[in-house]
């Protein structure tokens, strides 16, 4: 047997290797493109449901990986509005309004105080919780004062305060069992949260 009959069949088995493998890796390209393709079209379909100013948008984690686990990692957007929205419900403050002011969350509220009702600035922290994000009121600002807010509901017995101070917890309910709240950061324009989605 020669070099060259010998060299022949190492060469065939090199390039059926080589194929195989590019064949593989094309399929797995292809397979993560349809697959981000079917993932954005679930985050656009439950992103539908979402109150405004709520928006959703997968992260760089691969498509493949997120089916095998069932689920898909996303950040979610809160403007100052919808986190306004939220409050209100949880605490029966229909006057009560959320701003973004330099990376901080304001809730802005009427009370009212030794007879005259004042705007006060309540700042609000923020935490992710067993899958939750959770607003607490932390710091109130009256007159050039800072006071925690707990003394200041305390003090003016006022229950809805109270329940801003025990802290405003979202997703509930359903929305629960299929979002998971992992992290949570103040923006410039409200929360941004990191999320892990229930794909089916």
């Amino acid at each position: 047997m020669t070099r060259t009959t010998s060299y022949r069949p190492r060469h065939r088995w090199i390039i059926a290797v080589t194929s195989v493998v590019g064949g593989l890796a094309v399929l797995g390209v292809a397979g993560e493109l349809v697959l981000r393709g079917i993932i954005d079209d679930r985050i656009a379909s439950a992103e539908a449901d979402l109150p405004a100013g709520v928006t959703v948008t997968r992260d760089d984690t691969p498509a493949l990986w997120q089916v095998a686990t069932g689920e898909a990692t996303v950040s979610v957007r809160v403007s100052p509005e919808a986190l306004t929205e939220t409050a209100r419900t949880a605490t029966d403050l229909p006057e009560l309004q959320v701003a973004s002011e330099e990376g901080e969350l304001v809730a802005r509220l009427p009370l009212s105080i030794a007879g005259s009702e004042q705007t006060v600035d309540v700042l609000l922290s923020v935490a992710a919780e067993g899958g939750q994000a959770v607003l607490r009121a932390d710091t109130v600002r009256l007159a050039g004062l800072s006071m925690p807010v707990a003394t200041l509901a305390e003090q003016l017995g006022n229950a809805q305060l109270d329940r801003l101070v025990e802290g405003v917890a979202f997703p509930e309910g359903q929305d629960l069992q299929q979002v998971k709240i992992s992290s949570v950061r103040t923006t410039d324009d409200g929360l941004e949260l990191g999320a892990e989605v229930a794909m089916w």
